[in-house]
């Protein structure tokens, strides 16, 4: 590789003299590798939407026709944020913030018409209940319907 003028290149700029056989070692040597983990990714949008999808477990085709988030938490993470998340034509934005006893998580829907939205997490010890908005629900899951700011808190057992 080398600097131009007009641009960074990456041919050398000058004629490679090699022959057939040098080619045909370097083609050899190439389809020896194997790949490790899944395939590559075609394009940087489809690699955001990996994320998105498996971090945020987020997907807009869940039953009943509802969006669903069901975050999964790293261990030792003190915050994990997602902002203008589009679901059809909505968007909205989730901040997670996990505690010892219990996880709050804040959604705002930020454009667009209100969306049925369920919500769960993944990867974390039994929840007791769940409170949006400071009413108590009682199971693993929220589903309502998403307009304007809501705050869930998710209280593990043996919380408070």
């Amino acid at each position: 590789m080398r600097r131009d003028p007009a641009g960074v290149r990456a041919d050398p700029g000058e004629p490679l003299d090699w022959d057939y056989g040098e080619y045909n070692a370097l083609l050899e040597q190439g389809q020896g590798f194997r790949r490790v983990g899944p395939p590559a990714l075609p394009h940087p949008a489809q690699l955001l939407r990996e994320v998105v999808a498996g971090l945020f477990g987020a997907r807009a085709d869940a039953g009943g026709g509802r969006f669903e988030l069901s975050p999964w938490l790293p261990e030792g993470w003190r915050a994990m944020a997602l902002r203008r998340l589009r679901c059809h034509r909505s968007l909205l934005d989730v901040e997670l913030r996990p505690r010892t006893e219990w996880v709050t998580l804040k959604l705002e829907l930020r454009f667009g018409p209100a969306i049925a939205l369920a919500v769960r997490l993944r990867n974390v010890g039994p929840v007791e209940r769940i409170t949006v908005d400071e009413v108590a629900l009682e199971g693993p899951r929220a589903i309502f319907t998403l307009q304007g700011q809501h705050e869930l808190v998710f209280f593990f057992r043996g919380g408070s």
